[in-house]
C-alpha cells in the first residue's frame, strides 16, 4: 500500500509527526508532501533544513512541495490513502472550503477524485472555537477520516486539541474499510 503523508505548519507537533513516520514506515510505501511554510520556515522547534533531514533519515524519498508535483498523483492513481499529519487549522479550513493553493491541498483534491481515504490528524489551538466548524464539515464528508483528538492543555489553552499519535495507524486501517475509528473525542491529556 502506498501512503501520501502531508505535513503542514503546526510546528509544535513535528516530533509527533516524526513518531508517526517511524510507526508507518515499515507498513507502507510513503510519499512526503509538505506545505510551503514547513518547507521554508525555521521555527523555535526545528530549522526547515533540519526537519527535512530528519524526515529523510526515516523515509528515504523526495519531499514534494509544489502544486505541480502533487497534481499528478490523482489522475495517475499513485496513492491508496493520504494522511495529513499534522493538519493545521489553516489547512483544515482550506480543505473544508475547497481551497487549493499548495502541494498539500492539491494532493488531497487530486486524490479525492479516486475516492481514496483522506485521514486528518488535526493540531490547532482553536478547534474548539473558530476552526471547529471546518473539522465537523470534513467529519461529515465522504472519504474523510479523523484521527482521534484530545485537549492537550485545557487549563491554559481550552480551545486547543491535538490528534492522538498512537491512534494514527488504527485510523488508517479502519479508513481502508471506510470506517471512522471511534471514539474520536478522547478527553484531555493528563497534566
Amino acid at each position: 500500500m502506498r501512503l501520501g503523508i502531508c505535513i503542514t505548519g503546526s510546528f509544535c507537533s513535528m516530533d509527533d509527526m516524526l513518531y508517526v513516520l517511524n510507526e508507518l514506515k515499515d507498513n507502507y510505501d510513503i510519499d512526503i508532501f509538505m506545505s510551503e511554510h514547513v518547507d521554508t520556515m525555521d521555527n523555535r522547534f526545528y530549522s526547515a533544513q533540519d526537519l527535512k533531514e530528519k524526515i529523510n533519515h526515516i523515509v528515504h524519498c523526495p519531499i514534494h512541495t509544489t502544486i505541480n508535483e502533487a497534481e499528478i498523483y490523482g489522475p495517475n492513481h499513485l496513492l491508496d490513502a493520504v494522511l495529513v499529519y499534522p493538519c493545521s487549522a489553516n489547512t483544515l479550513s482550506k480543505l473544508s472550503l475547497g481551497i487549493n493553493d499548495n502541494a498539500v491541498t492539491m494532493l488531497v483534491k487530486s486524490c479525492l477524485r479516486n475516492a481514496i481515504p483522506i485521514i486528518i490528524g488535526i493540531y490547532s489551538n482553536d478547534v474548539l472555537s473558530l476552526s471547529g466548524t471546518h473539522l465537523l464539515t470534513l467529519y461529515n464528508r465522504k472519504n474523510y477520516y479523523i484521527v482521534p483528538i484530545f485537549q492537550d492543555n485545557y487549563k491554559q489553552k481550552p480551545n486547543s486539541v491535538i490528534a492522538c499519535k498512537e491512534k494514527v495507524k488504527e485510523t488508517i486501517e479502519k479508513a481502508f474499510h471506510h470506517e471512522q475509528i471511534q471514539p474520536i473525542l478522547l478527553g484531555y491529556k493528563k497534566m
